[in-house]
C-alpha cells in the first residue's frame, strides 16, 4: 500500500509478482516512486493500472505512469467511456456545462489531483467478477454500485482480502455527492461486501487501511444513511421548507464556505429528501418541502 489518506488523495495497492500492478493511483507519486524503489523498480516498470472508479482522486497520476512506462488501462464498461471522454466525466459526475459551480470544481481538481482530466484511453474492460492472474496473486473485480454506478471493489484473492475503494469505512461516512448515486445501491453494496467472508478490508481512504473487523465497522457506517435522514427529517419538522433552508445548516460537511463542498452537500440532501418522500415521510411540491 502507499498511504495517500483522506480526499484528495486515497490509497493505493501495488502489487508485485508477475507484473508490476497499481490499484487507483490517486497517492502523492513521489510516494509511490519510493516504495517501487525499495524493490529496484520505477514508475517505468508499472504493468497495469486498475481504476475502480471515476472519481478524480482515484485517477490522478493514470496518463502520468501510462506516458513513462506504457502501461495498460483496465476499467469496468462505464469507466472506460468516462475515462475516454472527459467532458462526458465531467456531465457523469454532475458538473455539465450549464452547473454553476463546474469553474470551481475544475480548479480544486486541476489544484489537487492535476492529471485527472489528462486525456487518455483504457485498453482492457473489465466485466464483473472478472478474474486478473498475476502468478501466484489474483485478483477478482466486484462491481458495488451507489457510491457511483461505476464503483468496483477489487477482491484479491490470495490472501482473501478486498481493496474496497471509496467503501471507504472513514469517520465522514458514506459519500454519494452526485446526481447519479443511490443511497439504495450504496447499502446494498455493503450487504455484498458483509457476505464476502474476506480475512480484511482494505481502505481507499483510511491511514490504516486494513481493517479485520470490517464486518461491525461496515455495519457503523452504513447506519450513517439513516442518521443522516433523520437530521434532514428533523430539519423539515422544524420548519426547513427547501434543500437551501436545510444545507444552511450542515449537516454532512462540517463548514460549507467551499462552493464545490456546498454543491456535493446539496446532492446528497437532496438523495434523502427523495428517500423521505419515497416512504411517505415528506412532500414536496414545485420544490417546497412539508411533513405530513
Amino acid at each position: 500500500m502507499v498511504i495517500g489518506g483522506s480526499f484528495p488523495k486515497c490509497n493505493t495497492v501495488v502489487v508485485i509478482a508477475e507484473e508490476v500492478l497499481v490499484i487507483d493511483p490517486g497517492c502523492a507519486i513521489e510516494d509511490l516512486r519510493s516504495l517501487l524503489m525499495t524493490q529496484d523498480l520505477g514508475l517505468k516498470d508499472v504493468d497495469t493500472v486498475i481504476l475502480t472508479h471515476i472519481h478524480p482522486d482515484h485517477i490522478t497520476h493514470t496518463m502520468r505512469l501510462h506516458r513513462l512506462s506504457r502501461c495498460r488501462i483496465a476499467a469496468n464498461e462505464i469507466t472506460e467511456d468516462l475515462f475516454n471522454d472527459k467532458e462526458k466525466m465531467k456531465q457523469f459526475l454532475g458538473f455539465d456545462k450549464g452547473n454553476l459551480v463546474r469553474k470551481s470544481w475544475e480548479q480544486l481538481v486541476n489544484e489537487k489531483m492535476y492529471g485527472a482530466f489528462d486525456e487518455g484511453r483504457v485498453d482492457e474492460v473489465l466485466g464483473n467478477g472478472d478474474k486478473f492472474s498475476l502468478g501466484d496473486i489474483t485478483l477478482r473485480t466486484l462491481y458495488t454500485p451507489g457510491h457511483l454506478p461505476d464503483h468496483m471493489c477489487i477482491e484479491i484473492l490470495e490472501p482473501n482480502l478486498v481493496f474496497a475503494s471509496d467503501i471507504d469505512l472513514t469517520e465522514f461516512g458514506p459519500y454519494y455527492g452526485h446526481p447519479n448515486s443511490s443511497i439504495t445501491d450504496f447499502k446494498n453494496s455493503i450487504q455484498e461486501l458483509q457476505k464476502g467472508g474476506y480475512e480484511g478490508l482494505i481502505s481507499g481512504h483510511l491511514k490504516e487501511p486494513l481493517v479485520e473487523d470490517y464486518h461491525d465497522r461496515l455495519t457503523a457506517y452504513s447506519r450513517q444513511f439513516d442518521l443522516r435522514e433523520d437530521l434532514v427529517l428533523s430539519a423539515i419538522l422544524e420548519g426547513a421548507r427547501s434543500i437551501s433552508d436545510i444545507t444552511a445548516t450542515p449537516i454532512i460537511y462540517p463548514s460549507l464556505i467551499n462552493p464545490v463542498y456546498l454543491q456535493f452537500e446539496t446532492w446528497m440532501i437532496e438523495h434523502h429528501v427523495s428517500s423521505l418522500v419515497a416512504n411517505g415521510l415528506v412532500t414536496e411540491d414545485k420544490g417546497k418541502l412539508s411533513p405530513l
